[in-house]
């Protein structure tokens, strides 16, 4: 038997308040994603990062992961977006791996961050990037939604 191909959305965001438009669409549709998470799942993760990327991290990488990162992986993950399949392990993977969420609260644990993130200017460095500015941050964090909420099929 064949694996199964998982078709995903093409998305791009020019604007944070597009991640949450987008979502708070996905998820009044009813869209099914076609990932392992669900979209509460995908929405609570996402919102995980930008509060860390907001409040700090209690992560730290390997110095290996952190030099490969903010010398080679940043640059094309801001330009080219993020690819999937990436398995959190260790302490990224319990601060970052979303629990079973339900869709409404992941969703509004999504729009709060965003709107964190629009009204609040500090931000803690990256724990693979290093130190990104504000505008870095808001692209890292488009760029991390599109990847995922790629996975939530159109209605």
């Amino acid at each position: 038997m064949a694996p199964q191909t998982v078709t995903r959305r093409k998305v791009a965001y020019a604007t944070l308040q597009e991640i949450i438009d987008d979502a708070t669409r996905l998820t009044a549709a009813d869209a099914p994603t076609t990932g392992n998470w669900s979209k509460g799942q995908i929405f609570d993760h996402l919102a995980r990062l930008m509060d860390y990327s907001l409040d700090g991290f209690a992560i730290r990488m390997p110095w290996l992961f952190r030099f490969l990162g903010k010398h080679y992986f940043k640059s094309r993950i801001l330009k080219n977006g993020m690819l999937p399949g990436i398995n959190l392990k260790g302490d990224a993977k319990k601060a970052l791996f979303p629990a079973t969420v339900d869709d409404q609260t992941g969703l509004e644990h999504l729009r709060n961050s965003i709107q964190r993130l629009t009204s609040e200017p500090q931000r803690f460095p990256s724990p693979f990037f290093g130190e990104l500015s504000r505008e870095e941050w808001d692209l890292l964090h488009r760029r991390h939604a599109e990847l995922h909420l790629s996975f939530i099929a159109e209605p």
